[in-house]
Order: C-alpha cells, then structure tokens, then sequence
C-alpha cells in the first residue's frame, strides 16, 4: 500500500481528464520520450524484443500527428547537413539528445550499417567515427558542444565534439583506466558536466566544474549505482537514482551542486533520460514502483519531498517520462504506459502525453 501521504492529494491535468495516445500501433514497446527543449516536438524509441531492433521516432507530440522515423545514413561527410544514401532498416537508432531549439537538430546513437555504434547528427552521416561504440551523448545548452562516451580507446571515457568543427578529432574530458565515464548531463550554463563514473566497486556521480579544465571530483562515494544525473533547470541541484540503501530498488535523490544528497522518493522506476525537473526546478516527476496501484506517476516538491501529490493520468503500467514546456505556455508530461484505465487490451507500451497542471 502507498503512504496515506502520497494518496492524500492529487495534481490537476487541467483540460485533458487523462493522457492522450501519441504513438501509432507497433508490435513493439515504446521507451524513452524525449521533448525537444522548446516544446515543439517530441522522441521516443520503440524496442522489437524478437528482432533486437530499437527504431527512432519523432512527432509534434499530438494525438493524430504522424511521427517521422530517422534512420541513419551509411557514409558521408562529417558535414552538419550532409544526406546519402539511406542505411539498412534492422540498425539500432535511440539515445537522442536535441540541441537548442535554434539549431533545430538532434544527435543520436546508431549502429547503422555497421553495427559499429557512432553517432550521428540529423541530416547527415556519422560524426567522430571510429572503431568502438559512441553512445550516451548530450548537446550542450548553448550549442557549442556534444559530450559523448566512447570506447575507442578500449575504455569508456568522456569526449567532446566541437559542433562548429565536427570534422576535427574529439576532444578527451577524462581518462581514469579503472572507470568508464556515462550519462554525461550538461548544466544549463553549459560549464560543468555531471556524469557517471563506472568502476568494479560500483557506480557513482562524478562533476566537472568548468569543461575547459576538466577535474573531475566526486559527488557520491556509496556502494552499488548511483546512475543518470539530471540537473534542474535553475542549475542549483542534481537529482539521480541510487540503491546504495538497497541493492534490489532504485530510490531518487537530490543534491545541491556543493551539497550533501538527499532523499525523495523511495522504490521508483529508473528513467531512460534521468529524473524528471518540472520547468520552474520546484518538483520532480516519478514513477512510483506499485504494481498493486498500476505504477502510478508523482510529483515532490524538492525542498518538502514528504508532500508528493498523485498525478492523475488515466494511464496504468507507467514508465518513462519527461516534462517540459510547450508554446502554449501550458507544462506538459509525456510517459510510456501500457494502456488507459479502461482499455481492453494492454499489449505494449506506448506513448502518452497531457497537460500537467494545478503544482504550487
């Protein structure tokens, strides 16, 4: 049973009584919903089990608005707006990252033709090429960057892209031989870098305070994952998931830039792109782990996390989500689920999305 303190209250979702169906039929589950930084537009993956193919979509983000798949280019130029030749359907596409909505452009994770994974920019071939995977990477708020992780090098480590240079070599942030540096996430200033430093003692957040000098220094020493950073939208905070407390659960936390951690939400679903901030950085959105209540999606204040409200969403069997602000002023909540309240057949998650309102 939840705490009569999460089930006490609930939060508004203003003109839509419930979420709205955003992706089409496919024999597959969606994953990771992505909104693009000023609201426009909308990610999210669909992953086939059987075929071990992860396709990318992207659409307006309204019920009816038919999302366009991108699949990558085989070879090319490492020319932001270059297109060739269309690579084979059965590739893997996910892990996107938007860039400022100016630049109206995304960076993806694909092992296209090769099934060497690299990355690519939309419109164009691969960026940064070379033998290993490239994954896991984000554009920086300003534009100027893509941070990534590579194994090019036989470990995991940290690089930088110059995006007014794509066709120079990255730039190498870290070089630990006992880690493997993941899940780079971008202050909103687009100076610092939190990260995950993977190691055989266990996983934990890690920052770099100015990209330009990189000294990485420790933002959690615990046992077991510490794992996908996100920071809130002002820059004060950090929030990740950890089971250092439990290695069999997830629990959220939050932390000042120069701050001790603390406690949000225990037992919740890990999320593909991190916690979820709402657009003022006052409340996290989550997945509270329930079976026996559909798994059902909150918000915590940040400074009084006891006061989580229920998000009432219609929607049941929930799991990724993000939150942003769209151009109709409005916050909106993107999640996968399995179905709404009432339907017949739940087979596959899809996406589903409302407006998200009545937060003090």
């Amino acid at each position: 049973m939840l705490p009569l303190l999460l089930t006490a209250a609930v939060v508004s979702t203003g003109a839509l009584a419930q979420g709205q169906r955003i992706s089409p039929d496919a024999a597959g589950n969606c994953q990771a919903p992505n909104w693009s930084p000023d609201g426009n537009q909308l990610s999210w993956e669909v992953n086939f089990h059987d075929r071990k193919v992860v396709e990318l979509y992207v659409s307006p983000g309204y019920p009816g608005a038919a999302p366009r798949r991108i699949v990558p280019v085989a070879r090319g130029a490492s020319a932001m707006t270059a297109g060739f030749d269309v690579a084979g359907s059965e590739a893997v596409a996910h892990e996107l990252s938007w860039a400022p909505a100016a630049l109206k452009r995304f960076v993806y994770s694909s092992s296209g033709a090769t099934q060497d994974y690299d990355l690519y920019i939309e419109g164009g071939g691969p960026v940064a090429s070379a033998p290993g995977a490239d994954g896991t990477a984000a554009w920086s708020p300003d534009g100027k960057w893509i941070a990534f992780t590579s194994a090019r090098t036989g470990q995991g480590d940290l690089y930088l892209i110059d995006v007014a240079a794509v066709e120079k070599p990255p730039l190498k942030l870290t070089g630990d031989n006992t880690a493997s540096e993941l899940f780079a996430a971008w202050s909103p200033d687009s100076q610092k870098l939190a990260f995950v430093g993977h190691t055989q003692k266990g996983d934990n957040i890690y920052l770099i305070e100015n990209v330009a000098f990189p000294a990485p220094r420790a933002v959690t020493a615990w046992e077991h994952a510490q794992t996908r950073p996100t920071w809130s939208p002002d820059g004060t905070m950090i929030a990740f998931f950890s089971n250092h407390n439990d290695i069999n659960r997830f629990d959220l936390y939050v932390t000042p830039v120069a701050g001790t951690p603390t406690l949000v939400a225990t037992d919740v679903a890990l999320n593909e792109d991190g916690p979820a901030w709402t657009p003022d950085s006052k409340h996290l959105i989550y997945v509270k782990k329930d079976e026996s209540q559909f798994d059902p999606i909150y918000a915590a204040p940040v400074r009084q996390p006891s006061q989580a409200k229920l998000v009432v969403t219609g929607t049941v069997g929930n799991g990724d989500l993000d939150v942003v602000k769209r151009p109709d002023g409005k916050v909106w909540i993107a999640m996968v689920a399995q179905g709404l309240v009432n339907d017949k057949v739940r087979d596959y998650k899809r996406v589903y999305a409302m407006v998200l309102a009545g937060l003090p």
